[in-house]
Parts: structure tokens; sequence; C-alpha cells
């Protein structure tokens, strides 16, 4: 009897179990080739980056070396067409002291907000209030700056109007929008490098005495300085890459500003304006100096940002500040009365700039909301076409959105299948198989390029054009193919990063379980590691699906019209959303139009939160599953 069971446990051993897993260090022809079209993927994305920093660069080059005619021009105070001046310095000037300006008014507000998120908490658990805004300051990340320039032009303006004359176009208004545009961003920074280190300090610091609003002003800000500041440089430059607020609600006079109700033009909206009189003219070489002087600023203040970031994540979480005073010592040195003043003062700041920021939000929304209502039916979309012919094609429409809606649309289709591989690919390579110094060098470009601004890499589609022309295709010209690769170009970070992170969150168990199965590298990232971390992937498809469906600088350059109808095809021109409200807000004539464009932004941005909220949702499942 136990001779017949060890027979049959030697024949239950032996039997083949059933696996759909591949069969271990077995190298297949498609691995092989796997591992090259990562290495393409590299490149591409690599060649696209260095080819957009060239050409700016190179159409650039002869005015800053002044082997142009009338570089010396360029290079001057004043800007008048009419009499042969064509300086950019004032614009210059604008975009420095506008985003310098919008960065301090953001900035306490930002505190103030992640003050409240660690003040503002009932026990160890947040308040209702405190979840509510942390849901909005993610929310508000998703908000197309087309909305806010189009809501802030008929609310804003006429209020600064009213308080200090004049249009209402001006600094000011300008100023009060970038800082809630780049709000949200400055929050989110501070925020995860304040977190760790409140964190660190929540068992001992109350002990020693330490109130909370004492632990995060004289222990968690000075641990997270490098973070804050970076927080202020990432604002700094978000709101000097911007170029739709400026250019609908500065007013775009070319001169310096020494007060709040002047006009002025940045580089941004100075780029957007300039169409061009002929090729070679002054007035036309200025529009690549702006992009070239746009690009290195914002290409060093992302440098900084990487520089601090790196030093934030290298010190340790109870790191002291560099002066040898202790938070004892900094207390007893400003008094009982000057340190209680302060924390008053950091306590009344943590509920006013949650306050104030929902309060300029909402009224922004429900003066959005209202004005949309009138204009929320069939008649939106399709206009006095029925909707069945419309949807197959059979009448053009031309009172409605539907082609916009249409256009957007085919424009976010062709810039995915355009950034998927190269963006995906790119991600992995970082995650898996990178060196420490490709790592660095790779992972330096694609942050570079998130933070260039959209209206340069409309630029760089527009010289692409142009070198065209000049070369091989005369006929060359913008279209929506263009605009997809520009819009590709953009969201290309997005995919890099996400798809990196969402790898390296993977469990290093399971690439402990992949080798001791005999799994090569390609077979245990193509059969475990990828789809482990495919919801993560997925997210940041989502979310740059949204980048590219509410740009409008990018496309401004690059085929946009107003009137295009139905897209023709890839090498046509093309209407799109975004654009149609912004063109609304410059040439509306009627009513019903003005109402046409406040619904085009309310569905705009629903479709915004929409993605941000399914980005969000599969990022928790995502985190779960982990």
């Amino acid at each position: 009897m136990p001779a017949q069971h060890t027979e049959q446990v030697r024949g239950h051993t032996a039997a083949p179990a059933p696996c759909s897993l591949p069969k271990p260090r077995t190298l297949s022809a498609r691995t092989a080739r796997a591992g090259w079209l990562l290495r393409l993927a590299v490149f591409a994305a690599l060649s696209a980056i260095a080819l957009l920093f060239i050409m700016v660069v190179l159409f650039a080059l002869p005015l800053f070396t002044g082997t142009a005619e009338g570089s010396s021009g360029v290079f001057s105070w004043q800007w008048l067409p009419a009499s042969g001046q064509f300086g950019i310095l004032p614009m210059l000037c604008a975009t420095l002291l506008l985003a310098f300006s919008a960065m301090l008014l953001a900035m306490p507000l930002a505190f103030g907000i992640c003050a409240h998120f660690y003040l503002g908490q009932k026990g160890s658990q947040p308040s209702l209030f405190t979840r509510l805004l942390r849901a909005t300051v993610n929310g508000m990340t998703a908000i197309p700056t087309v909305v806010y320039g189009f809501t802030a032009l008929f609310l804003l303006t006429p209020l600064v109007r009213a308080g200090l004359g004049g249009t209402g176009l001006c600094w000011l208004s300008a100023m009060l929008v970038l800082a809630l545009l780049a709000l949200p961003t400055m929050v989110l920074v501070m925020e995860a490098s304040l977190r760790p280190r409140m964190h660190a300090l929540r068992p001992t610091a109350p002990a020693l005495g330490f109130s909370p609003v004492q632990i995060l002003l004289f222990l968690g800000l000075p641990a997270a300085r490098e973070g804050i500041l970076s927080a202020a440089v990432l604002g700094f430059g978000r709101a000097a890459g911007d170029t739709l607020l400026p250019l609908m609600l500065s007013g775009n006079a070319p001169q310096l500003a020494f007060d709040f109700s002047a006009s002025l033009r940045t580089l941004s909206a100075h780029m957007a304006l300039v169409t061009a009189n002929e090729a070679g003219s002054t007035a036309y070489n200025s529009l690549f100096a702006a992009g070239a002087l746009l690009l290195l600023v914002n290409a060093g203040i992302s440098l900084m940002a990487r520089a601090l970031s790196q030093r934030a994540s290298a010190n340790p979480l109870h790191a002291q500040p560099k002066s040898n005073a202790l938070p004892h010592d900094i207390l007893c040195c400003m008094g009982h009365w000057g340190s209680t003043c302060l924390c008053r003062l950091t306590c009344l700041l943590s509920w006013l700039a949650p306050l104030v920021v929902l309060g300029a939000l909402g009224a922004l929304l429900i003066f959005l909301c209202l004005n949309s209502v009138d204009a929320l039916n069939w008649g939106l979309l399709f206009g006095s076409t029925p909707p069945l012919q419309a949807l197959l094609g059979l009448r053009p429409v031309w009172d409605g959105i539907w082609p916009a809606c249409l256009g957007t649309g085919c424009l976010v289709l062709c810039s995915m299948a355009l950034a998927m591989l190269p963006g995906i690919g790119c991600g992995i390579y970082l995650a898996e198989y990178a060196t420490a110094g490709q790592r660095r060098w790779i992972g330096c470009a694609a942050e570079m390029l998130a933070g260039t601004p959209s209206i340069v890499m409309g630029l760089f589609g527009f010289l692409v054009i142009l070198f065209l022309r000049r070369t091989l295709l005369p006929e060359a010209n913008t279209c929506l193919l263009l605009a997809a690769a520009c819009l590709a170009l953009l969201v290309l970070p997005v995919l890099i990063i996400a798809t990196r992170e969402a790898l390296e969150a993977c469990p290093h168990s399971l690439r402990m379980a992949s080798a001791a199965l005999g799994f090569s590298r390609q077979q245990a990232l193509r059969h475990v590691l990828l789809p482990a971390a495919s919801r993560g992937i997925a997210s940041g498809m989502v979310l740059a699906i949204g980048r590219a469906a509410e740009d409008t600088a990018v496309i401004m350059l690059t085929g946009v019209v107003a009137n295009a109808g139905l897209p023709a095809g890839l090498l046509a021109k093309f209407e799109a959303l975004p654009f149609f409200i912004y063109y609304t807000a410059a040439e509306y004539q009627t009513d019903m139009e003005l109402a046409r464009g406040f619904g085009a932004a309310l569905l705009l941005l629903a479709v915004a939160l929409v993605l941000l909220l399914l980005a969000s949702f599969m990022r928790r499942r995502y985190s779960i599953r982990r």
C-alpha cells in the first residue's frame, strides 16, 4: 500500500501542470523585437525634444548674433511697427513682471491652504471642509485655461474697470487669474514636500510642548524649504509660460507697465499676436526671438526646480535649518508676544486663504453656469441643422459647435496615436533598463519638455512648415496633422512620467517572483509588470487626453481656423472647441453667439473634469490593487 501510494505521488508529480505563462528563459523573436522597439521609442522621444530646441535656436540665432537684418532693432525698448521699431524688451519685462506678481499673490494663498490641511483636522481625520478643499485643488488642475480667461473676461474685467477705470484689460486682471491658475501647482508641490516632514514630526514634537501651528512654522517649514522654493519656482514658470490669460486679459499694449491699471503684453501673447507681414521682416523675426527667450527662461526654471527637488529629496525628514538656532531658541528670541502673533496670523491665513480661493473659483463657475443655461440644448451642437443629418454629414453645421467638437476629437486621437509609442516606451525604458546616468539625463529632458510653454510648441510646428517650404515642399501649410504632432510633443512628458512612476511603484516582490520562476527581464516586463502597472499607465493616458483636448496656444499657430466645417483630412484646416471659445470672446456679434461661447466653455470644462475623475478613479483602483 505505501509503495502504491508512492507511485501515485510520483505520477502526480511527474504530470505537467497546465500553465498559461511563457516558457522560462525562452527569448522569442517577438521579445527581442520589443527591446528594439523600446530603444526606438527612446530615440524618437529624445529626437523630438532635441529638434524642438534646435529649430527654435537656429531660427533665432541670427538675431542674437546680429547677422539678421534689423536684429539690433529687435532688442530695443520700442514696438512701433509704423515707425520701423520692433523692440521686444518691453514684452520680456512684462512677462517677468506679470509672472512674479502672480507668484507673489499665489504664494501666501498656497501656504494658507497647505496650513489648513494640517491645522483644520478633527483629531486624526480631516474635516469635511478640508476634504472638500483638497478635492477642489485637485479639480483646479483640470480646468482649461481658456475657460478661466473666457469667464474672467466678462466677470472680472467689468469689476476692475469700475474700480480702476480704463477698459479693465490690464496688469491686475491678468495677475489675479494667473495666480488662480498657478495656485494648484504650488499647493501640490508644497504639500508633497511638507507631508513627510509633518508625518515624521507628529509622534515627537507634541511631546516636547509644541502646538500644531508651532510644529508647522518652526519645524515643518524649515525642513521643507527646498520644496517650498520649488513650488514658488514652478508657480512662476506656470505663469510665465501661459498664453491665453495674458492674451485675453492684459490689454496687450507693448509698453512698460508702472501700475496695476496699465496694459501690458507678454512674450507668449506677442507670439500669438504677430501674424507676420512677410518672411524675413523684422516683425516676423521678433516671433523667433520671443520664442527663444521664452524657451530659455522656462528651461532655466525647469533646471532650477529639478535641482531644488533633488535637494529636498536628499534631505532627511528631520533636517533642521542651516542656522544653529534650535526652534526653542527661535521662539525665545521672538518672545512670547511675537511667536503668538505669528501663530495667530498663520491660523487666520489657514482659513482666509481657502475661503478666498473657493469664493473666487465659485464665482467664476456660477457665472459660467448661469450664462450657459440658455444655450444648453441641441442647438448648441447643431444649430438649425437637424441632428441626424449633421451626425451623418449630410448637411453642414454653421451655427453650432459640432464641427469644433469633432475637430477636437480628431485632433486628440491623432496626437495620442503619435505620442503613445514614444511616451510609454520611453517610460518603460527609464523604469526598467536605463542606467543611473541615462535616467538622470532623459528624466531631465522630459522635465524640461514638460515646462516648455505650449505656445513654443506651436512655434516649433510653424518653424517646421517654414523649413519645409524652403527645402522640400514649397506648398507646405499648417494642418490637422501638424497640430496633432505638436500636441503629441506637448503630452509626451505626461506619458513618460506616468509610465515610469507606475512601473516603479510595482512591488519588488513581483520582480523577485519573476526571477525565481526563471523569467527573463523582457518576459517579466511583458507578462508581469506591465499588467500590474496597466491602470497607472492608463491613468496617465487619460490625463494626456485631457491635456491635448483643452490646449489652445499650440493649435493657434498650427492650422486651427474659425469656420472650417467638419475635418476634411489630415492635411486640411480644422476647428477645435478651445479655439472656438477664444474666437467667440474676441469676435462675437450677438448675445446668442456669446451664449454659445459660454455653453462651449461649460462643455469643455465638463469634459476636462470627467477625464480627471476617470484618471483619479483608475489611479485609486490601481493603488488598492497594489
